[in-house]
């Protein structure tokens, strides 16, 4: 996507789409807010990565949404700023640091992404299916999916791969062969029992980086679905509800998740 100046981009930028997307099949709906100054190009694929996310979960495994969501497409950094501000009550020092280390945040059933500031088109798609995904998990788990950190966050990922590769976009495919061949030449690789609390998952990205750790974890979910399939991914976000991560975890796998943690190898 080319950059535009920001003296074009930001007047645009006061007026907003709105859009509510709401299928018959889904019991809640989608509050679409694109700001104006965001490219056609980048509205179109955005929209129909969410359209690929309720499609895979409804038409694949009758997962429907249940809850109301709103989503913001921002049109550059200033604007994405301003958004974490006026959506989440955030101060200027918060908004300003979350701007500058995120492309896309979700609290609280909304989610704002920056499609102006993303390199790639697939970054930006990526970004806003992985925060769609959590949407799903805190629905299945009535809230309670964050117990076990490296499974929140690799399937959020795993799950936002699969699915963009699955609806064509470009650079989408092969995924996970890019993932081990990135984590082959990295210097060190956290192993996953340091993953598990949300805390050392935390940790290991200022230790290891973002992309080794959140791969890291994304692997080792798609081992699991490897093993068992996506349903048993489900079950064990709705085992939350009434289970501990541990009973949840064998319920859905089979196995003890200390267990598997200490025989994870990412290749």
């Amino acid at each position: 996507m080319k950059a535009k100046s920001l003296l074009i981009i930001l007047p645009a930028c006061l007026l907003f789409l709105n859009l509510c997307l709401s299928p018959a099949a889904y019991g809640g709906r989608i509050d679409l807010v694109v700001d104006h100054g965001v490219e056609k190009d980048a509205e179109a694929q955005a929209r129909a990565a969410v359209n690929g996310v309720t499609d895979f979960f409804q038409n694949t495994y009758g997962i429907g949404l249940e809850r109301d969501i709103r989503i913001k497409f921002s049109c550059d950094k200033l604007n994405y700023r301003k958004a974490i501000q006026d959506w989440y009550g955030a101060s200027e020092g918060q908004a300003n640091f979350v701007a500058q280390n995120t492309a896309g945040v979700q609290q609280r059933g909304t989610l704002i992404v920056d499609l102006g500031d993303i390199n790639s088109d697939y970054s930006k798609l990526f970004v806003l299916c992985h925060e769609m995904v959590h949407f799903y998990q805190a629905q299945e788990s009535q809230d309670h999916h964050g117990s076990i950190g490296w499974m929140l966050e690799g399937s959020a990922d795993a799950l936002a791969a699969h699915i963009l590769a699955t609806v064509g976009v470009k650079g989408a495919s092969g995924y996970k062969d890019r993932w081990i061949k990135y984590l082959k030449k990295a210097q060190a690789i956290p192993n996953l029992e340091y993953l598990h609390t949300h805390k050392g998952l935390m940790s290991a990205c200022f230790t290891y980086g973002g992309f080794v750790t959140y791969r890291t974890s994304a692997l080792a979910v798609m081992t699991l679905i490897e093993w068992r399939g996506y349903p048993a991914l489900f079950v064990y976000f709705q085992a939350l509800k009434n289970s501990s991560p541990e009973d949840a975890f064998y319920q859905a796998f089979g196995t003890k998740a200390a267990d598997f943690e200490k025989q994870f190898r990412p290749f």
